[in-house]
């Protein structure tokens, strides 16, 4: 969408007149929902930790799609010390689920990393998960019956792409787009260090008690700043008169990667930090905020 039209929308938007008292109970209910997602992401993280052992396949875990797709950074965080790698030569599309029933469709792309056993294990075991919630949410809600109306229907996407590839490190982004009435965008992110077979958690790029959460999160806050100033269309929670709403500290479970330039990607899925229309929000972490901070080798 072109900034012109993203402009066109929110004037409109914001030229209808709210009464108060409404308005007052609109903010109220998002401070409330946002601050519920938080406790779930909380509890699903203390919950969810998958454990590979040598020669052995992850313990398997099934969760809800929701639940999934908000919280999908602990999907690689809560990974323990895996298998030594090979040498990671390419990725493939390892199998495609296609599925058409009812008002409901669903396309994953399931990725196979070769010289990455570890990796494939902790992918499939994700897809897997995704699959079994969208055929039981499919079974709910069509079975017997066809959609009624346009609205009625549900699709579901998964793609993958290679974002990181150098000496250090190997990244792999899957995309989730869920549709059922609105649009849901997630991420999940697999970053893994070739030398030890880790998959590597944001701290692990930092020196230790090198307070790189702190440091991270006043750099986010500044962009979002300096971004929604240069262009009056976007908009980010950090200075909300909602305080429950604002972006105040960046999680040690934080979904990113290492782009070409060696810079830091910090990547936030749909509605985690601004409106759901800005979609997936991704913030590049300039070098001179990291250089202090960063272990040698892995960041520019």
């Amino acid at each position: 969408m072109r900034n012109t039209d993203m402009q066109d929308i929110r004037n409109e938007y914001e030229s209808i007149p709210v009464p108060e008292e409404l308005e007052s109970l609109v903010r109220a209910s998002i401070q409330k929902a946002r601050l519920q997602k938080r406790k779930e992401k909380s509890w699903l993280m203390k919950t969810r930790k998958i454990v590979v052992g040598v020669g052995a396949t992850a313990a398997a875990f099934m969760v809800g799609i929701t639940g999934l797709a908000n919280s999908s950074a602990g999907i690689a965080s809560a990974m323990e010390q895996i298998p030594v790698l090979g040498a990671i030569t390419r990725v493939v599309t390892f199998r495609t689920y296609e599925n058409e029933t009812g008002g409901a469709s669903a396309h994953i792309e399931i990725p196979k990393v070769e010289g990455g056993e570890a990796v494939n294990d902790a992918i499939e075991q994700f897809t897997d998960a995704i699959i079994h919630q969208y055929e039981k949410d499919v079974k709910e809600l069509y079975e017997g019956r066809e959609p009624a109306g346009e609205t009625d229907h549900y699709s579901l996407d998964i793609t993958y792409e290679t974002v990181t590839d150098n000496d250090k490190v190997f990244g792999l982004r899957l995309n989730q787009t869920q549709i059922m009435a609105n649009a849901n965008e997630s991420v999940v992110i697999y970053n893994v260090d070739k030398t030890t077979g880790k998959i590597m958690r944001l701290e692990d790029l930092f020196k230790k008690d090198s307070n790189y959460q702190e440091v991270l999160t006043k750099n986010i806050q500044q962009q979002m700043r300096d971004k929604m100033k240069a262009d009056e269309s976007l908009q980010y929670w950090v200075d909300d008169e909602i305080d429950g709403l604002n972006f105040k500290e960046l999680s040690e479970n934080a979904t990113f990667y290492i782009n070409k330039d060696n810079n830091l990607v910090i990547v936030f899925d749909e509605g985690e930090v601004a409106p759901m229309y800005m979609g997936v929000c991704e913030f590049i972490i300039p070098s001179k905020v990291t250089s202090d901070i960063a272990r040698p080798g892995y960041l520019g």
